[in-house]
C-alpha cells in the first residue's frame, strides 16, 4: 500500500475541530479587517497530510475558507513586514520556518509565537530531501530543523512539515507519520518566488482561488515582493468574500534530543528556553535627556574649560567673536 493511500485511509487520526474565533482574538480595531472565521484543531497522530496537490485527503475547508500559509522565514525586514499586514488585518496563518533561518533570526521567530500564528518547520537547511543519498541524511534534516526552530522560538511549535519543493519521498513520508508529524502540500501555489512581483502574486491567488473556490495558499515571507503584496491581497481576500480558517495543533512536536544536542554549536549565545531574561532586567536606562537618573558628576558639557570653547562645527563668525589670542589660535581639530 503506498504512503499516499495509508494517509487516505488513516481519516480517523485527523481532527479538525472547531473552535470559536471570537474566543481567540481580542476585539480588532480594524473595522474592515479580514479576521479569522474559524480556528480548527488538527490531530497529528500518524502524519495525515494537507493540501491536495499532493494529499487527497481532508478536505475540511468550507467555500470561500482560506489558509494563508509562508514558507522559508524568517527574514529581517520582509517577515517583519507580513506580520505587520497580517495584525492590520487581525488575521493567523502558519508560518513553516527553516532552522539555520529562525537560529538567525530568533526575535523574528518569537514575535510570530507571540502574535498568536502557527509555528511549523522546513528542514535544517532548505534541501531537496528527495535527493538525499540516504534516509540519515534526509532524517537529519528534518529532526535539525525541528530543533532549531523550536530553540529560536523559546516555547513549543506544531507538529506541521512542509517539505522544500514541495518533494517529499517514502522514506521520508514515513518517518513523519512515526514522529506523528502532520505533512502540508498546497492547494494554490501563489509562485511568487518565480514571478516576484507584487501585483502579480495578488492576482495570481485571487484568480486561482475563483476557480478552486477554497485552499490552503503557499507563499514566502522571504520575498520582498511578497511582503509588499500581502496588504493588498488581504484586502482583495475581504472584498471577494474569502474567510480566513487558522490551523492549530492538538499538542506540540516533541523534538529528539540528539538533535537538540547537535544544533546547539550554531545557537550562538541565545538563552536556552526558560532562562531568558527580560530585557527590561538586563537594560535600564540611566541617562535621559542629559540628566542622569542615579545623580553623581553633571553633565561634562556644563562645567569645565571646554564649555568655554567653540566646537568643531562653530562658524567662522562665531569663531571670530573670541578674544584676540584665541583669534588667531590653531584648534586641535584644524592641526
Amino acid at each position: 500500500m503506498s504512503f499516499e493511500k495509508s494517509l487516505l485511509l488513516g481519516g480517523f487520526l485527523a481532527v479538525a475541530a472547531v473552535l470559536p474565533a471570537q474566543a481567540q482574538q481580542k476585539a480588532c480595531p480594524n473595522p474592515n479587517a479580514l479576521g479569522v472565521s474559524r480556528v480548527v484543531e488538527i490531530d497529528t497522530t500518524g502524519g495525515p497530510g494537507f493540501g491536495f496537490q499532493h494529499y487527497k485527503s481532508y478536505d475540511f475547508l468550507e467555500p470561500k475558507e482560506v489558509v494563508l500559509t509562508f514558507d522559508d522565514g524568517p527574514q529581517k525586514f520582509h517577515t517583519e513586514a507580513v506580520l505587520a499586514a497580517l495584525a492590520e488585518h487581525c488575521t493567523k496563518a502558519i508560518f513553516f520556518s527553516i532552522g539555520k533561518m529562525a537560529l538567525g533570526f530568533p526575535e523574528i521567530v518569537r514575535k510570530v509565537v507571540a502574535e498568536g500564528h502557527t509555528v511549523g518547520t522546513h528542514t535544517w537547511s532548505h534541501q531537496n530531501l528527495r535527493k538525499k543519498k540516504t534516509e540519515a541524511e534526509a532524517v537529519d534534516e528534518i529532526e535539525r530543523g525541528i530543533s532549531a526552530v523550536k530553540r529560536a522560538a523559546g516555547s513549543p511549535i506544531s507538529p506541521f512539515f512542509r517539505f522544500p519543493e514541495l518533494a517529499d519521498s517514502p522514506e521520508t513520508l514515513k518517518h513523519l507519520q512515526s514522529r506523528n508529524i502532520a505533512m502540508f502540500s498546497t492547494d494554490i501555489d501563489s509562485f511568487d518566488f518565480k514571478f516576484r512581483n507584487s501585483e502579480h502574486t495578488v492576482k495570481a491567488v485571487i484568480d486561482r482561488l475563483q476557480k478552486l473556490g477554497k485552499g490552503i495558499v503557499l507563499m514566502h515571507d522571504i520575498q520582498p515582493s511578497t511582503a509588499k503584496a500581502i496588504p493588498a491581497l488581504l484586502v482583495a481576500l475581504k472584498q471577494n468574500g474569502y474567510k480566513i480558517v487558522q490551523m492549530k495543533a492538538k499538542g506540540p512536536v516533541q523534538s529528539l534530543p540528539e538533535f537538540d544536542t547537535a544544533i546547539e554549536a550554531n545557537v550562538k549565545g541565545l538563552s536556552a528556553a526558560g532562562n531568558e531574561r527580560p530585557v527590561s532586567s538586563v537594560v535600564k536606562t540611566v541617562t535621559e535627556g542629559g540628566q542622569s537618573k542615579l545623580g553623581g558628576e553633571p553633565p561634562m558639557e556644563a562645567t569645565g574649560p571646554a564649555a568655554a570653547l567653540p566646537s568643531p562645527s562653530a562658524s567662522a563668525d562665531a569663531r571670530a567673536d573670541q578674544s584676540g589670542d584665541q583669534r588667531n589660535r590653531t584648534w586641535f581639530w584644524q592641526k
